[in-house]
């Protein structure tokens, strides 16, 4: 919720506007709160001023859009037909969202030292660290946590994150997401991050980014970002275990963790979590929800940082790890037709669908289970560019030397994994796929693995929405 006497400030409003008020703010009208703000965002194909229908009929108090002379002609309708909206124009729609943010975080920050932006950003976990850590605070500190929600983590959804901050909140957990160089830089100058974590680099968007060394340059932009801000005092956690993050200048805000011998915070591994051990003390989180290293290492950095940030809390945050669930259709357990399926059918690419497999051969042996009783599903791997081959083979070859011996590729690039395993199985799609899975596939294997880009929908083999 914001105060709109900022917006006379932003400098893309066009007429002088004066309004006191707190307002929530939307750009979709699905999404639209009354009494509320909405900004019209244009779009490539759709108007958003064609699809207020509804909202007007909730009298929504303020409708701002970007003037042109088609807008000014739909507007001046929009006026006559509903007298108690008022319209106010804007030079640029995305401009005057990301600059209202901007302005209003930076109040917020004034209000009191604490108050806290802590940022996300990295190739593999933005969403698990945010989910994770915003869960533990929001245990320990109800209506005073402000956080990414879904992965909303781009030009857009980070500014509207930041509009519903309010007096009451004391930190904000932001994902920023990226796949065009210099995006991180432009998520950083609007949000002004005071501690972060850039969690991994991988192989990741290089159809945009072209190399790993691109993508370190880019999601690294927000250490620089918290260092300059806070003079170097800012607290950012880096990946001493990551080969591109460890040349990251230590700070006197800065702790490397990971399980190499010189890392500050040393963290091993548990069979139901992880501990880790700095400066002479040792915390422990444990949950019997998640599965896989990479998981228990996001939940043990997350209890770090949450008491890292809050001390007092300590007890309550350890506490609180156990009771993490995680979200729907990332990385999580579920039961369906009698059988255990691991599905995570948000995101892939090879480090995580390694990270991911190897947590998962962990499981089935964990529970009683053979390889051979396991099924994998392997879909797409998204944005990698000329690379895309190459990585779709390794990962074929990854998830044979694993010892799987029962692989389905499904998608576009499934000839590419079979290269890599040609004991694999491929078939085109999701939906051709379908009935063979549910009829022979389910029926056979008591424990499944099933990981691929969104783009696939993985989740319908099982007519999960």
């Amino acid at each position: 919720m914001i105060n709109l006497s900022l917006v006379p400030t932003c400098s893309s409003v066009l007429v002088p506007f004066q309004h006191s008020g707190h307002l929530a703010f939307s750009t979709d009208t699905r999404q639209y709160r009354h009494p509320g703000a909405f900004v019209a965002i244009p779009g490539a194909k759709v108007n958003p001023l064609d699809l207020l229908g509804d909202l007007l009929k909730k009298e929504c108090p303020f409708v701002f859009f970007q003037r042109d002379s088609v807008n000014d002609s739909k507007v001046e309708e929009l006026r006559r037909l509903h007298p108690k909206t008022v319209f106010i124009p804007l030079s640029d729609s995305v401009t005057f969202l990301q600059e209202l943010a901007h302005r209003h975080i930076q109040e917020w920050k004034k209000k009191s030292g604490r108050n806290t932006v802590f940022a996300i950003s990295g190739s593999n976990g933005k969403t698990t660290h945010k989910e994770m850590l915003s869960f533990l605070l929001n245990q320990v500190l109800p209506g005073k946590v402000v956080a990414t929600e879904k992965n909303h983590n781009n030009h857009l959804g980070v500014p509207l994150t930041l509009l519903n901050v309010t007096d009451q909140t004391e930190i904000v957990v932001l994902e920023l997401g990226s796949n065009h160089p210099g995006e991180i830089q432009v998520l950083c100058e609007i949000a002004e991050p005071t501690a972060g974590i850039t969690t991994n680099i991988g192989a990741t968007h290089l159809e945009f980014f072209g190399t790993e060394d691109a993508v370190f340059l880019e999601e690294a932009f927000l250490y620089h970002a918290v260092r300059n801000l806070s003079h170097g005092t800012g607290f950012f956690l880096i990946n001493a275990d990551d080969p591109y993050l460890r040349r990251l200048e230590s700070t006197s805000g800065t702790v490397s963790f990971g399980e190499a011998p010189d890392a500050q915070a040393r963290i091993s591994y548990l069979d139901d979590g992880a501990q880790l051990q700095c400066a002479g003390r040792t915390i422990v989180a444990r949950n019997s929800h998640i599965t896989g290293r990479h998981n228990k290492l996001n939940l043990i950095t997350c209890l770090f940082i949450a008491e890292r940030l809050y001390p007092e809390h300590h007890a309550r945050f350890v506490d609180a790890c156990g009771n993490f669930r995680p979200t729907k259709n990332r990385s999580e357990w579920i039961e369906f037709e009698n059988r255990s399926v691991y599905l995570d059918a948000y995101n892939a690419n090879p480090s995580s669908m390694k990270a991911a497999l190897e947590g998962f051969k962990e499981s089935v042996l964990a529970q009683g289970f053979k390889l051979a009783d396991a099924c994998v599903v392997l879909g797409d791997m998204n944005e990698l560019g000329d690379s895309t081959p190459q990585y779709h083979k390794e990962v074929g070859q990854f998830v044979k030397g694993l010892g799987f011996p029962h692989v389905y590729f499904i998608g576009r690039f499934a000839d590419h994994y079979l290269e890599g395993n040609p004991a694999g199985q491929a078939r085109a799609s999701c939906v051709g796929f379908k009935h063979e899975y549910r009829s022979d596939c389910l029926k056979n294997y008591g424990i499944h693995f099933i990981k691929g880009s969104r783009s696939l929908q993985l989740e319908s083999l099982f007519d999960i929405t």
